[in-house]
């Protein structure tokens, strides 16, 4: 989703519901499961957000952080 449609959708949003949590399902990695304290998928709000380039995406991108 690129910025402008994740802008318009939370506009959408705001306007519909008001200033309410944003929230995002994370995943933990595979390798990472049996040594974390942490389900396999749970819900947590989002903190900030980074712009990265590259790695396995192989572009640029907004990273939303946990």
């Amino acid at each position: 989703m690129k910025i402008t449609e994740l802008i318009d959708e939370l506009r959408k949003t705001l306007e519909k519901e008001g200033d309410i949590e944003v929230t995002c399902t994370a995943t933990a990695l595979e390798g990472e499961i049996e040594s974390a304290a942490l389900p396999d998928v749970w819900e947590s709000t989002v903190e900030n957000l980074v712009v990265r380039d590259g790695g396995t995406f192989g572009c640029k991108r907004v990273r939303l952080y946990l």
